[in-house]
């Protein structure tokens, strides 16, 4: 099978960095929550933006779909101060596989049946992270449910650049605006 290789040189894939496009991997549902990559000290796979006509995203390393593989990290409450970890928590190293990889994210509507604008429109995000559910970042938040939060096994999560959530939704991201119902399938990135 020496023509596969070449063909996939020649076309700027390997089966490593885009195993839906070949693989065949079909579209999954999923939930999108949102972030500022821009604030944050840094990110698993380095860069806080993914490139030009792309979102920057983490993809929850518990997912059933599109984990990258498990954070070396344990739930522990001494770590929580109220909702959030206490100062100075570092979180949990991750694997980088998932890195650059490229999904389309379609608004299926509000997560848990909110209202929400956009039901169809698409973006691209790449990796740029990812969500541990192990994380006191995510652990600490027992106000939120587990899917919301990337602590659901069950749920693929995506944990999506803030600035993504008025191209899905036509409204700015903002206090009190709902996470999302996704579809999510792997793409080529631009």
């Amino acid at each position: 099978m020496y023509y596969t290789p070449l063909l996939l040189s020649f076309l700027g894939l390997t089966a490593a960095s885009q195993p839906g496009l070949l693989f065949g991997r079909s579209t999954y549902s999923g939930v999108a929550t949102f972030n500022n990559y821009a604030a944050q000290s840094n990110t698993v796979c380095g860069p806080k933006s993914g490139k030009p006509g792309t979102y920057g995203a983490a993809a929850g390393d518990i997912s059933p779909n599109i984990s990258g593989g498990k954070c070396y990290a344990t739930i522990n409450p001494s770590e929580c101060s109220d909702q959030n970890p206490k100062p100075g928590y570092s979180g949990p190293g991750c694997p980088k596989s998932n890195c650059d990889l490229c999904y389309k994210v379609t608004n299926e509507g509000g997560y848990g049946g909110s209202s929400v604008g956009g039901v169809g429109k698409s973006v691209t995000v790449q990796i740029i992270d990812s969500c541990p559910a192990e994380s006191a970042y995510n652990f600490c938040k027992t106000n939120v449910p587990a899917a919301e939060r990337c602590g659901s096994s069950s749920t693929n999560s995506l944990d999506i650049d803030q600035s993504a959530y008025q191209a899905l939704t036509g409204r700015t991201f903002g206090g009190g605006v709902p996470n999302l119902k996704i579809e999510i399938t792997p793409v080529g990135c631009p």
